[in-house]
């Protein structure tokens, strides 16, 4: 699922307006209605963190949805690839 998609989606879930989570992140209301209809890519680290925090969801799930590596993981991006292959080829037999 697409970035975008996936917060409003959790966004819609918590009945939560779009005003009301622009608000909650200091945002824009046009610039967080573009971000749900995939007209703008993942905003920066901090708004991430603060989507996260203002729909209650693991700040990893949000960074995962956006197909980034959260901020404190990065430095490690080497250890983080050879963990994942470690599993998946665990799964895969």
């Amino acid at each position: 699922m697409a970035f975008g998609r996936f917060i409003r989606r959790e966004r819609e879930e918590r009945e939560m307006t779009l005003t009301e989570l622009a608000r909650r992140v200091e945002v824009s209301i046009a610039y967080l209605s573009r971000i749900e209809r995939e007209r703008e890519n993942p905003p920066p680290d901090r708004l991430m963190t603060a989507l996260a925090r203002a729909l209650a969801l693991p700040v990893d799930d949000v960074f995962a949805a956006a197909r980034r590596l959260p901020p404190d993981l990065r430095a490690r991006t080497e250890d983080v690839i050879a963990v994942y292959r470690q599993q998946s080829a665990g799964r895969s037999r």
